[in-house]
């Protein structure tokens, strides 16, 4: 065998090795870090694998942060689907109302963090068709209450926009009966100035 072969098989057997190397590294980034995953894809733009590496995380740590991450980067995304279930399992996580207190909204949005993730979660849900059941939840989510931009005006505000006056009606009827039960239900004068004008707004 000549030198030159030699040579070139010795090149080939370290290039496999390496290979192997970076298959094995990766292999062990994917099933034993997720959440080092989650940041790569992420960097990557590869957003779909780092919301399913966040889900992972979080399923194995149980932290917040990384279901809040998955749902953010849905968000970002525009994807509906992962939007609506990542961020059910946030709202349904016992930590969701401290990690919301804990966030800041950026410069001049007056909503607080936890009504975004509320009418996000609704409104994915009304995009994908389930528009009885996105009422419903949005009329959950906001309770005995009706804080800036909650989900109900965030649903009530996308089906104006769609044209869809069946569910735009459906919203509005809520509305009306949280306003004639206003005292009952204890709502505070900001709360029930804001409720009117959504109302007038809504069928003028």
């Amino acid at each position: 065998m000549g030198v030159d072969k030699i040579v070139l098989r010795a090149i080939l057997s370290t290039l496999a090795a390496v290979a192997l190397l970076f298959v094995f590294m990766i292999s062990a980034l994917v099933f034993i870090y997720p959440a080092t995953m989650m940041e790569i894809t992420y960097d990557l733009g590869m957003d779909s694998a780092s919301i399913d590496f966040a889900e992972t995380a979080y399923e194995r740590s149980d932290e917040v942060y990384y279901i809040a991450y998955a749902t953010e980067v849905a968000i970002g995304i525009d994807d509906y689907a992962s939007i609506e279930a990542c961020g059910e399992r946030f709202i349904a996580d016992e930590h969701f109302t401290e990690f919301c207190a804990n966030k800041q909204m950026p410069d001049g949005v007056t909503m607080e963090y936890s009504q975004y993730i509320y009418g996000q979660v609704c409104v994915s849900k009304y995009i994908l068709g389930d528009k009885t059941g996105a009422i419903n939840r949005s009329v959950e989510l906001v309770g005995a209450s009706f804080p800036q931009n909650n989900a109900m005006v965030a649903v009530l505000v996308n089906a104006m926009a769609a044209g869809d006056t069946a569910s735009k009606n459906a919203i509005v009827a809520q509305m009306q009966t949280m306003q004639a039960n206003q005292d009952e239900l204890g709502l505070s004068a900001t709360d029930q100035a804001y409720l009117s004008n959504v109302l007038t707004m809504a069928t003028k």
